[in-house]
């Protein structure tokens, strides 16, 4: 199973020193407002680059954020993945940074954790897709105070950001719970949510297997779309785990097309809207077959549960 890489765009990347149910549960502890934030002038009209004016230098003793444009989509929890126009100023300076087209034709991904640097966790915990958010980030938060020289940001410079959430995808699965079919792997969940099963004292099925645990809602996902999901992989033969998207911590994102992913894995994808929680046991066929992979034996019967949380075309 092939793995699309998520990047970031060049300033976030080089700015990023540290990593760190539907429900509205924050993983970061959202930042509040302030007199310097309320000074800072933003346009509000979606979907074009935003107007900023602000007096510089400027910054503050902690991050702090208002909503300039409020959406009513899913909300970033510090636990979703979510895509973003924004643009960056040197607090000290008023010098742009860098800035997306804001047109909504190419936005960056993000997957922003708890005390990340810069810490956009808590400049966004809390605020809906379709929002548009100003942030202060102080040199602490912007840059671990160490500066960045090859973008002319000194060790005191804050960070001034404006973001808009064009897209906040699920957290997990979210829809109509599935009564389990009889013959597949039973399918438990941490209570953090990660799932982990039981596999049935049988024989492997010889046939594709796919059921849903919960049903979406949501948008169908097509072939060639590039689907963002959370996923495990397990073996049939004892249940052993070999690959989790939960277990590295964030979700994964991949084209579903022939080619890009196991036939089988395909299959239990394309057709499935989004919210739903998906299991899928593949035969050796329509796995890794005779050759087996790194670590997944040859001739393995496999076993995935997947949760679709958002789809976008190609």
């Amino acid at each position: 199973m092939q793995k699309t890489a998520l990047a970031l765009s060049a300033l976030i990347v080089s700015l990023t020193l540290t990593g760190c149910s539907s429900s509205a549960t924050l993983a970061c502890d959202p930042s509040g407002g302030g007199a310097q934030v309320d000074s800072i002038e933003v346009s509000s009209t979606p979907l074009t680059k935003p107007t900023v004016t602000f007096a510089f230098p400027i910054t503050a003793d902690s991050i702090q954020s208002k909503v300039v444009i409020e959406g009513d989509g899913n909300v970033f929890t510090g636990k979703n993945m979510i895509e973003f126009e924004f643009a960056g100023y040197n607090g000290a300076t008023g010098e742009l940074l860098q800035e997306t087209d804001f047109d909504g034709k190419n936005p960056s991904p993000g997957f922003f954790v708890p005390d990340s640097v810069p810490n956009f966790c808590s400049a966004l915990a809390g605020a809906k897709e379709g929002s548009r958010v100003v942030a202060i980030f102080p040199p602490k938060d912007a840059h671990d105070g160490r500066g960045v020289p090859s973008l002319g940001i000194g060790p005191n410079d804050s960070f001034v950001f404006i973001f808009d959430l064009s897209r906040v995808y699920l957290e997990q699965a979210q829809g109509s719970a599935v009564a389990p079919e009889a013959g597949l792997p039973a399918v438990v969940t941490t209570p953090a949510g990660i799932p982990g099963i039981t596999i049935p004292n049988t024989e492997a099925p010889s046939e594709l297997r796919i059921a849903q645990l919960i049903k979406g809602a949501g948008e169908t996902v097509k072939s060639g779309d590039n689907v963002t999901m959370h996923y495990s992989g397990f073996l049939w033969a004892d249940g052993s785990k070999f690959d989790s998207s939960w277990d590295k911590g964030s979700p994964a994102q991949f084209v579903v097309a022939p080619g890009q992913l196991i036939e089988g894995f395909l299959s239990a994808v394309v057709g499935q809207p989004v919210g739903t929680r998906v299991i899928v046991v593949i035969p050796p066929a329509l796995g890794y077959g005779q050759q087996g992979s790194e670590t997944i034996p040859p001739n393995s019967t496999l076993v995935f549960v997947i949760d679709i949380l958002g789809t976008s075309s190609q």
